[in-house]
């Protein structure tokens, strides 16, 4: 057995074992993957580093759009994940490792983009500004850090460093999500979370 179902089946195990660590029901949807892939300018230099890809729903899109894997870290904490991605796509950079070790991630670059499927509303508010904090740092002023999320309201808080946008809605995935972009601030921004509506 192989492809999609595999892939649900897979992420339910996973997530069975380790809920807070998965926080979705199904891998990305494509419609979702390349909503996330479409906010990545892939003129940039750098590469691209992508946080828990899970079976790379995203990363396939990442490629599909033109992107070399091997312009595609890959940041996996499960073990099987990680193997599924190798074995999906040559030449993909996969690091079996935690999304907080910016000091290890910070090696791997220099970023033009961060693209994070990481379950930030299952963590508490702080924890959640401290670790995106902390990897916008990999990347340059203005530099988008993708994420999705199955709230309503933003991930983060309103903040006086971080400008948040939201970037599109997804209404096929299950659920439906939200593309959210983080940047660090430049000193013209106002200090307010901002939306940028488009149909997904």
């Amino acid at each position: 057995m192989s492809g999609p179902v595999n892939d649900w089946l897979n992420f339910v195990q996973r997530m069975a074992r380790n809920p807070r660590a998965i926080g979705a029901i199904t891998p990305s949807s494509p419609a979702l993957a390349e909503a996330m892939a479409a906010q990545v300018d892939f003129s940039m230099p750098g590469r691209v580093l992508e946080l828990g890809p899970g079976t790379g729903a995203v990363t396939k899109a990442l490629i599909r759009r033109g992107m070399g894997p091997e312009k595609v870290v890959a940041i996996e904490r499960d073990p099987t994940f990680a193997r599924m991605l190798r074995a999906r796509f040559a030449g993909l950079d996969v690091v079996e490792g935690d999304a907080s070790d910016s000091a290890r991630m910070k090696e791997l670059g220099p970023f033009n983009a961060i693209i994070s499927s990481l379950p930030l509303l299952n963590f508490p508010k702080h924890e959640r500004v401290a670790l995106v904090r902390e990897l916008l740092r990999l990347l340059p002023p203005g530099a988008p850090f993708v994420q999705y999320s199955y709230g309503v309201k933003a991930p983060l808080p309103r903040s006086a460093d971080i400008r948040v946008t939201l970037a599109n809605r997804v209404w096929r995935n299950l659920p439906p999500a939200r593309i959210w972009i983080f940047q660090s601030r430049v000193a013209d921004d106002a200090p307010a979370v901002r939306e940028r509506e488009q149909v997904g």
